[in-house]
């Protein structure tokens, strides 16, 4: 007498799905089981349904319990978040910034939180929003200062701080240390390569001395500009970071005083009037001097060049 049967599961709970599998693998006596051979034998349940269920074939069998009849592609870190990601909307994905902000802490989220602590890649971040800012921006998360913009004053002022700290033009990856504020990535992006950087500031440093005068209130005003001049760089006590350098460069990062370098020694190196300003002296490459930190407190009031 012929029996009838059905060819589909009675429901497609999670129970329902493992135990077929689990029936499949024990009657299966290969090294695999691949999802076209699952359906050829099963004939109950797709492989697209058991894939969707649990996220992907080798996950299906791992949780079956079956994980060793997988001989399939491995799937990676990046392989995991990429599927998650593609079934996460819009709002979804600003769910998940403000998540990791809060796990993080702080009013800020750089990149590298966001990677280290989030399920999906910033890939997904930017691919959504175009840019890594203005998904902060939709979230309303403030950006991290590793990612701020500098402009080429900021980048040039760290870069000669550095150089003076080193007595020589810095590594690349010296930029990641203290005294650096600014990361080396942040110079490559602007520059294109971290020679090329080297030449814009060296570039820059040795040029003349173009600072424009700084006006004063008075001047903006129609009436009383006339009457009103703005002071000489070479009379003013502020000596440009471009000068500091030439300073620094003509005597070779030391001290003029001890010798005393920053690389040897740890300290701080000052661009110095011989001439003292308050006394009249003049801010300009003759009448200033490389000293160091304490040489410099202890030197006093001397008109003397230190030699």
């Amino acid at each position: 007498m012929a029996r009838f049967e059905i060819n589909f599961l009675d429901e497609n709970t999670d129970e329902a799905l493992l135990a077929e599998i689990q029936r499949v693998a024990a009657s299966f006596s290969g090294a695999s089981l691949s999802k076209r051979l699952f359906v050829k034998l099963s004939g109950r349940v797709s492989a697209s349904t058991v894939r969707k269920r649990f996220g992907g074939w080798r996950e299906a069998l791992d949780a079956a319990g079956v994980g060793h009849l997988y001989n399939g592609p491995r799937v990676t870190e990046k392989m995991r978040r990429n599927r998650i990601s593609r079934e996460m909307s819009e709002s979804d994905l600003i769910a998940e910034l403000r998540r990791v902000q809060l796990a993080v802490g702080r009013n800020v989220l750089s990149v590298q939180e966001f990677n280290r602590l989030s399920v999906i890649g910033v890939g997904a971040i930017r691919g959504k929003f175009g840019t890594w800012q203005k998904a902060l921006a939709a979230a309303g998360i403030s950006q991290s200062n590793l990612a701020k913009r500098y402009s080429d004053e900021e980048c040039f002022e760290n870069l000669a701080a550095v150089w003076t700290h080193y007595g020589r033009a810095p590594q690349y990856l010296e930029m990641n240390q203290s005294p650096s504020v600014v990361g080396p990535k942040a110079y490559v992006v602007r520059w294109g390569t971290w020679r090329k950087c080297l030449r814009a500031f060296v570039d820059w440093a040795n040029a003349t001395e173009s600072e424009p005068n700084v006006p004063s209130v008075r001047e903006t005003d129609p009436v009383s500009a006339p009457k009103v001049r703005s002071t000489p760089a070479e009379d003013r006590h502020e000596i440009p970071l471009r000068l500091k350098w030439r300073v620094h460069v003509r005597d070779n990062f030391r001290c003029v005083a001890c010798g005393r370098n920053p690389p040897q020694h740890g300290v701080t190196l000052h661009a110095d009037h011989i001439k003292p300003w308050a006394d009249g002296g003049k801010t300009i490459l003759e009448n200033l001097q490389t000293l160091c930190e304490p040489c410099n407190l202890g030197k006093g009031r001397s008109y003397t060049k230190v030699i």
